[in-house]
């Protein structure tokens, strides 16, 4: 390996790095609720961990409350016996 490819390698991952980097603090809003914060969080969905968004409108209510609305009876008595940890902005 020349030392041409190991700076290239190391500029890859670096970019790779800072993209990554970018990425968790756009979820980080000072005082403020945002609806990525809930990129990360899965839920259950008959069977299958799928992310929240998927089964749930995610709103702001206002500038410090993140809302889910779900449409389904059955998922919502399966999330609430899952939910070890609510999530509280």
């Amino acid at each position: 390996m020349t030392i041409a490819d190991i700076k290239k390698t190391a500029e890859q991952k670096m970019t790779r790095s800072i993209e990554a980097f970018k990425a968790e603090l756009q979820k980080i809003r000072t005082g403020r609720a945002h609806p990525g914060i809930l990129d990360q969080v899965h839920v259950d969905y008959y069977g299958s961990m799928v992310p929240i968004s998927q089964v749930a409108n995610v709103t702001l209510l206002d500038a410090r409350t993140i809302s889910s609305s779900r449409g389904k009876r059955a998922w919502a008595r399966r999330s609430r016996r899952r939910s070890a940890n609510p999530i509280w902005v």
